[in-house]
Order: structure tokens, then C-alpha cells, then sequence
């Protein structure tokens, strides 16, 4: 009897190990020379510029690749194309995706990435005339709204003012040209979307030229995570503390408590990372407050404010796991 435990304790454990062979993911990221990252180009998230890709996720990449391979380390960051860019998923082509979860379970990636924290929240939300009198979702009913035709966002604006017993006009479209042509030209007098599609909307002015403003409160938020090949959990408990210190080094240092640098006590070179990951992070591409800024917030074309991306105790939806 003693033996056949014995077997199968054996047994087990050889299942539940790691190939001891097995090339770990970080060590192939070191042999290749460069970190690889993909996400869905979206605005300001992730977009292709003269200069190459930029935005929230490519600098978060960049954060990653500063951790693992140094200040002088590399990455190459691609737009998703799915199902198209499906047999790069598969084979592991990328070392840290952007993905949100109806992506992953609409694309069969449930068993081949595994989800970390959240990278952003994506949300729900409308947008009107910047004199409108519209000022909450209260003050839709009645009015026509442009939408895109049965997507996730109609769905779930239809759900909250259904709620809210609120009725509206309807317009649906198929493309994105003629949604933005009915409202630049007010046929519809709100337009209900992705906040980062609505960012992108409000830019393009039409023969009106009139500016825009997107309505405080959200339809829905939904985040969108940064994931990893299943498989290596080193290296996605790695890229999850890069991540967990982007947002806890906002904090900032006082003599109750440590920020910046020290945010984050936990030793990561175990992990693989440098021992001055922290240090090279807020060096070469700062705290999450900085990226946002950058490229969504104040210091970008967007002005879009952090809402559900803030921290916690600023009324967002971020906490790192530390004590605040």
C-alpha cells in the first residue's frame, strides 16, 4: 500500500511540475534580445504612430522590458488583428497581451493566456454638444442617440436606461464613418460608445465644428487585463507585480508609509526581474499616473479624466496589495 502512494504521490507531482528542460519564458525573452506585446489598437491604449506604436499599453510593455531585461532593453509592440493574428496567439508568439475577457472567451484563449491584473478600465459611456442640456443619463429620454448597430455598448446602454425607465430614439449603424456623420451633422444629438472611441470621435469635428463633452456618468466599466501565456507562472507573477507597482508607486512617500520606489517591498529578482526594477521603471517610464497623463489624462490631445483608472482613494477602481 505504501508503495502504491508512494507511486502516485511520484506520478502527480511529475504532472503538476514544470518541464525541468523547458526553456522558462523570461529566459527565451533574453535569448531573442526584446520583450514582444499586443493589444487591439484603440486610442490613446494603443496606437500606430510615425515614431511606432503608443499609448498605455505599449508604455506599460515598456515598463515590463526595463524590469526584466534593463534601462537598455528592448520590446516590440504589435496590433492584434483577431480572430486573424489567431495562430500567434496559439504558438505563444507574445510575451504580455492586452486583452479584455469577452476577447479572450470569443477568441478560444481561455486555456492558452493567463488573465493578470487589470491594465485599464474601458467603459461605457455618451457624449453630447458641449451646449447641450443634456448633463446626466437622466436627461437622454426622448432624445435620439447614435449607436453602433447590436454591439455590447448598445446592449448595455439600452439595459440602464431601460432601468432608469427612460425611453430614447434609437439610430443605429453598422460603421463607425456613418455614426460620426450623423452625429457631426446633429442628426442625433448623443452618441453612446467605448470611452476611448468617443475620445477619438470628439476629435474629428464636422461641418459643424462643434466641440464635445462626454457625460460623467458611465453606462458600464469592464477592465482590461495584462496576460500571459499559460504555462510559466513565474513569468506571469512577474509581469503582475510590474503592474501592482505602476499603481502603488503613485502613492507618495511619507513617514507612515512608503511610496515612489519603495511602494512595493517584495523581492522580484527571485522572479528574474533586475534588482533595481523598481528604480528603472520610474526612470524610464514612471508611475501610472504619468503614463495615464501622458497619454489619456491632462498632458494629452484626449483631456479624458482617470474615473474608474484612478486610485482607489481617489475614487477609482485601482488598489495595489498594499496596506493604504
Amino acid at each position: 500500500m505504501l508503495t502504491r502512494y508512494c507511486a502516485l504521490f511520484l506520478l502527480a507531482g511529475a504532472v503538476a511540475a514544470p518541464n525541468a528542460g523547458a526553456q522558462s519564458r523570461l529566459d527565451e525573452i533574453k535569448a531573442r534580445g526584446r520583450l514582444t506585446c499586443a493589444a487591439l489598437p484603440r486610442p490613446g491604449l494603443a496606437s500606430l504612430s510615425q515614431s511606432g506604436w503608443k499609448g498605455l499599453y505599449p508604455d506599460i510593455c515598456h515598463a515590463v522590458t526595463v524590469a526584466t531585461l534593463g534601462p537598455d532593453g528592448k520590446f516590440a509592440f504589435e496590433g492584434l488583428d483577431l480572430p486573424k493574428d489567431g495562430k500567434a496567439l496559439d504558438a505563444g508568439a507574445y510575451d504580455v497581451l492586452f486583452l479584455t475577457e469577452p476577447e479572450i472567451v470569443e477568441n478560444g484563449l481561455g486555456g492558452k493566456v493567463a488573465p493578470g491584473p487589470a491594465a485599464f478600465f474601458e467603459s461605457y459611456a455618451v457624449m453630447v454638444e458641449k451646449n447641450s442640456a443634456v448633463k446626466t443619463l437622466d436627461d437622454l429620454a426622448g432624445i435620439r442617440v447614435c449607436l453602433h448597430e447590436a454591439d455590447a455598448a448598445t446592449q448595455a446602454f439600452e439595459e440602464r436606461l431601460a432601468q432608469k425607465g427612460a425611453s430614447f430614439v434609437p439610430m443605429a449603424f453598422q460603421e463607425d464613418i456613418e455614426l460620426l456623420d450623423a452625429y457631426n451633422s446633429r442628426h442625433c444629438q448623443a452618441v453612446a460608445s467605448e470611452a476611448t472611441d468617443l475620445i477619438d470621435l470628439r476629435q474629428r469635428k464636422g461641418v459643424n465644428h462643434f466641440d464635445s463633452r462626454i457625460l460623467p456618468d458611465r453606462i458600464a466599466v469592464f477592465p482590461v487585463v495584462a496576460a500571459t501565456p499559460i504555462g510559466d507562472p513565474q513569468w506571469s507573477t512577474a509581469v503582475t507585480w510590474v503592474v501592482h507597482f505602476l499603481h502603488a508607486a503613485e502613492r507618495p512617500q511619507t513617514k507612515w508609509r512608503a511610496g515612489g520606489a519603495a511602494a512595493i517591498g517584495v523581492d522580484a529578482t527571485a522572479l528574474g526581474l533586475e534588482k533595481s526594477w523598481r528604480e528603472n521603471i520610474l526612470s524610464s517610464v514612471g508611475d501610472y499616473g504619468a503614463i495615464y497623463a501622458r497619454n489619456l489624462g491632462d498632458k494629452s490631445p484626449f483631456n479624458l479624466p482617470r474615473g474608474a483608472n484612478a486610485p482607489w482613494s481617489a475614487g477609482g477602481l485601482f488598489a495595489p496589495p498594499t496596506a493604504e
